[in-house]
């Protein structure tokens, strides 16, 4: 389905330019006197974070106007101020609790039945399939296979929640966008936000250790815990970027997966 079909059926007027994405085509528009975004997902992952922001219904995440097939319209929400921002510039602290407070709202106890999403597992396996790589990968895979076998807190997770993915509505505070939709361990989404918004700032010294500690005590979390996550989870980038044959980013990343590792 197309930007344009949409564009017709839904009645929207184009409020800006059309934006591609590796996985999504999108259009800033005006829908019954709204700001909306329309995003149109071009892979299956995409699709499944659209059954998240289903289920989400709103709460902690931009609300869902419409949603059909692989076009979905949403609440528009403002890149300024931006958390990435915030963190580069000398409010770290102010940021994290932000990611924290969006965290939560993607995390409370819901009614309805969880989406149907595919689990944690499944996405290690380009962890697993990087292991002969070096040290580093044995080390996080390692990592990954001990938290793996023994989930706690196990909820709908965001996937993929860092500085970029909370954007702010005036009227709703912080909101999260674009997850990818998955079932796991709830420490596990906080990782992300350890590796972000830069890998040089994720590798400050200091940084990793004064701000996975703000983030076990605002989430209510385990430090050591959380920073076993971070040293699989960065391990897991790294196998990705391997894949990718960008190989400096998969140095940087498994050089955050040391220092995690290091702090437990």
């Amino acid at each position: 389905m197309s930007l344009e079909a949409d564009l017709t059926r839904w009645a929207l007027t184009p409020d800006g330019a059309a934006i591609r994405t590796p996985s999504s085509d999108l259009m800033p528009v005006r829908w019954q006197g709204r700001a909306a975004m329309l995003k149109v997902a071009r892979s299956a992952e995409e699709m499944r974070g659209h059954d998240l922001m289903l289920w989400l219904d709103g709460q902690g995440a931009a609300r869902v106007f419409k949603r059909e097939g692989a076009a979905l319209l949403l609440e528009r929400l403002e890149p300024m101020p931006s958390l990435a921002n915030w963190a580069l510039a000398g409010q770290d602290d102010a940021a994290t609790r932000v990611l924290c407070g969006a965290a939560a709202g993607v995390h409370a106890t819901r009614t309805q039945p969880w989406p149907e999403l595919p689990g944690l597992p499944r996405w290690f396996r380009s962890l697993e399939a990087a292991q002969g790589q070096g040290e580093g990968f044995t080390l996080a895979w390692a990592t990954a296979q001990r938290l793996l076998s023994d989930p706690r807190d196990v909820r709908p997770l965001h996937g993929d929640l860092h500085h970029g993915n909370v954007l702010r509505s005036p009227q709703r505070g912080w909101l999260v966008i674009d997850p990818k939709g998955l079932i796991g361990e709830r420490t596990f989404d906080f990782a992300n936000m350890l590796c972000n918004p830069a890998p040089d700032h994720a590798l400050r010294p200091g940084r990793l250790d004064r701000q996975s500690a703000l983030i076990a005590l605002e989430a209510g979390l385990d430090r050591a815990r959380l920073l076993a996550w971070v040293g699989a989870y960065a391990g897991l980038s790294a196998a990705w970027h391997l894949e990718d044959g960008q190989e400096e980013q998969a140095g940087q990343s498994l050089t955050i997966s040391a220092l995690a590792h290091s702090l437990l």
